[in-house]
């Protein structure tokens, strides 16, 4: 039976190192005090639409003969829930799961995918992008990647620029193009801006293609913006480790002041983690606060990755027996647990090589084998898978040697 496009399943070995992922990140995301929150796959999708964005709505998994669609980020559902909840500010929280999107799947890209956010509502101090920034960093470099930059931006850095030279109304189209440019190239970019900004568009165009320090491109956009450059200067105190990128933009409808996006500098060159700050999503429910959130992109980084072929069980011992000893090898079995060491025993009755063969398959490090001898003797058989040696040794002393 074919399953849906754009859906996958995960296989344990696949299962294994997500896992590891997500418990990296879940690691990382405590130790900066971030606790997790869960919420529902379905949304109302009157408000998926209002705070999705014009391309982001045409990708909507929308249920039919309902006003209900699948959740196409973890940051929409997060903003009702702090808008009908009081927690102490800030409230910083993460979410590990599955959204969906309905556009045509492509290599790293799926209708459903996996996402890591960090999100902290109710602080509008810069402190916060600083800290999201830091905690990504070195979520990033614990699973073993190093090599990435990070750009930013500011949405009021963009919209100020358009107020300053009175084409605001074109906001949406500029924003559209703009965030087209890692796609098309600053040459397709000025092609097609250059006649929406007419006089205008030989002061404006260049402003996306800046060169420079971080310091010299601000410092030309002073006079256009001063209060998105300064949020800037202030994040560059608290977190210098950015490159400002005034073309950066990020699609999604709801940004409200600084972006940002971490990308591969190595073999791969696409993004890897994005967000920035919302301030005026929750007003949708009610109740505005000061939000700013970070996710990292969960398919796209194990792509990035490549398979992990040298892990397939978690399971660290195999208990091998003969037909007679099988009760004996329970016994064990259960110790070895209750020692926190995950442990197997053959549930087929198959002979001892065939048990030993299963261990291998699945490179299980040790195998205890347990025989007539072994039973009289009181003592096991613990064989080292990885190195091929053996030793006849009591329980206890198994267990201490498979605990290191």
């Amino acid at each position: 039976m074919k399953k849906a496009k754009g859906m996958r399943d995960f296989l344990p070995q696949q299962m294994m190192q997500r896992e590891k992922i997500f418990s990296t990140f879940t690691e990382t995301y405590r130790e900066f005090g971030f606790q997790p929150l869960e919420t529902p796959a379905l949304e109302l999708l009157s408000t998926l639409r209002a705070k999705s964005g014009d391309e982001i709505a045409g990708q909507l998994f929308e249920i039919k003969d309902s006003d209900l669609a699948m959740r196409f980020d973890l940051t929409v559902p997060l903003s009702r829930v702090a808008a009908n909840t009081s927690f102490p500010k800030p409230f910083k929280r993460y979410q590990i799961g599955p959204v969906w999107r309905r556009e045509e799947p492509q290599k790293g890209r799926f209708r459903e995918f996996w996402q890591a956010d960090a999100d902290i509502v109710g602080s509008a101090s810069m402190r916060a992008e600083a800290e999201l920034l830091e905690l990504v960093s070195i979520a990033l470099t614990r699973i073993g990647l190093k090599d990435f930059k990070i750009l930013l931006n500011n949405r009021k850095i963009l919209n100020s620029i358009l107020e300053y030279f009175g084409i605001s109304k074109k906001r949406n189209e500029v924003f559209r193009t703009l965030d087209k440019i890692d796609k098309i190239g600053y040459k397709s970019v000025y092609q097609t801006l250059e006649p929406v900004f007419g006089e205008y568009s030989d002061q404006i165009l260049p402003i996306f293609n800046m060169k420079g320090t971080n310091d010299e491109k601000l410092d030309a956009l002073e006079k256009y913006a001063p209060e998105g450059v300064a949020e800037v200067r202030e994040i560059q105190k608290l977190f210098p480790g950015f490159a400002f990128e005034p073309s950066l933009v990020r699609g999604l409808g709801y940004y409200s002041g600084p972006v940002f996006e971490f990308k591969g500098t190595g073999s791969y060159k696409g993004s890897l983690a994005g967000g920035g700050r919302y301030d005026g999503l929750l007003e949708l429910y009610g109740q505005g606060a000061p939000a700013v959130g970070l996710s990292l992109g969960v398919e796209r980084i194990l792509v990035l990755l490549g398979e992990d072929k040298e892990k397939k069980t978690y399971t660290e011992v195999f208990v091998a027996t003969l037909p007679e000893t099988y009760e004996n090898g329970l016994s064990a079995a259960k110790e070895l647990r209750a020692k926190g060491i995950s442990t197997e025993t053959d549930l087929i009755g198959r002979n001892l090589k065939k048990q030993l063969d299963y261990a291998r398959a699945l490179i299980i490090p040790w195998v205890i084998i347990i025989g007539k001898k072994e039973v009289a003797e009181k003592k096991v058989m613990l064989r080292n898978m990885m190195e091929g040696k053996e030793e006849k040794i009591t329980l206890p002393a198994a267990i201490k040697k498979i605990k290191g």
